[in-house]
């Protein structure tokens, strides 16, 4: 691991740090990619900035909800990241779909639209920020003797590199979903297939890779983070399963 990528100066780059804003970088440059297509550069950019911030907040709303218990009622701490640094993936996924269902409507633009590109956009970033925060040791996973196990510092044994594999896996989803999303630009899928993709495929590895990990609080034998992707999962398939449903009586109806 290495916390410090470089250092300029007296200034330390931080590998989490580094990582995130070329995610950040490289999900914009994607979604400008294919809003230039449309003539819509400026109108998918400000969507998509303002959707990462909501997503930003939601996720260190998340975080501090989830451990409420470090935080207390000392705002000082929500604010100063350094100090405190900790956000949650689940509450910036449904933050950002929230926020982003809402600007839809007030832009008059396809929602379905605009979440299917910002998921491959948002997967792609993902397996860059999984790799920060393997390499700055801000995630970790149970002791192991797997070969791919790495030391922490302060701690005995190696451990599972969770990250890493959520990485990995990540990069399987996202070549996926932009297989999918070739196909749904051409018409031959339906809109809204690479967010529901996206949406259960990221919260499936989250579930999975959850029990490499180790947490203080459980409940019916799962981490709240493993509860919380499994009512992500409700919230995406049922919605899912509805939009087919209603397309498939109304291509019935067009051939009767």
């Amino acid at each position: 691991m290495s916390p410090v990528l470089f250092t300029i100066g007296s200034f330390n780059v931080y590998a989490f740090g580094f990582f995130l804003s070329l995610a950040f970088l490289f999900s914009t440059f994607i979604v400008w990619k294919n809003a230039k297509e449309e003539l819509a550069e400026e109108e998918y950019l400000d969507a998509f900035l303002y959707t990462s911030l909501a997503s930003l907040i939601a996720s260190r709303l998340g975080f501090i909800l989830f451990h409420f218990n470090e935080f207390g009622l000392n705002f000082l701490k929500y604010i100063v990241v350094r100090e405190t640094p900790g956000l949650s993936l689940v509450g910036g996924l449904f933050g950002g779909f929230i926020f982003l269902f809402w600007y839809a409507r007030r832009i008059k633009r396809n929602f379905w639209k605009l979440l299917d590109l910002f998921s491959l956009a948002s997967s792609f970033a993902l397996i860059l920020a999984k790799l920060g925060e393997q390499l700055g040791g801000a995630g970790f996973g149970r002791e192991t003797n797997f070969f791919l196990g790495i030391k922490i510092i302060g701690l005995p044994g190696k451990h599972h590199p969770v990250e890493l594999y959520e990485a990995f896996l990540l990069s399987i989803l996202t070549l996926i979903l932009y297989l999918i999303y070739k196909r749904v630009k051409r018409n031959i899928l339906p809109e809204g297939l690479v967010a529901s993709i996206f949406g259960i495929g990221l919260a499936l590895i989250i579930f999975l890779l959850e029990f490499l990990k180790v947490y203080n609080l459980y409940l019916y034998g799962l981490s709240f983070r493993q509860v919380g992707v499994l009512i992500l999962l409700v919230a995406i398939v049922v919605p899912l399963i509805i939009k087919f449903k209603r397309r498939s009586q109304k291509n019935n109806e067009n051939y009767t």
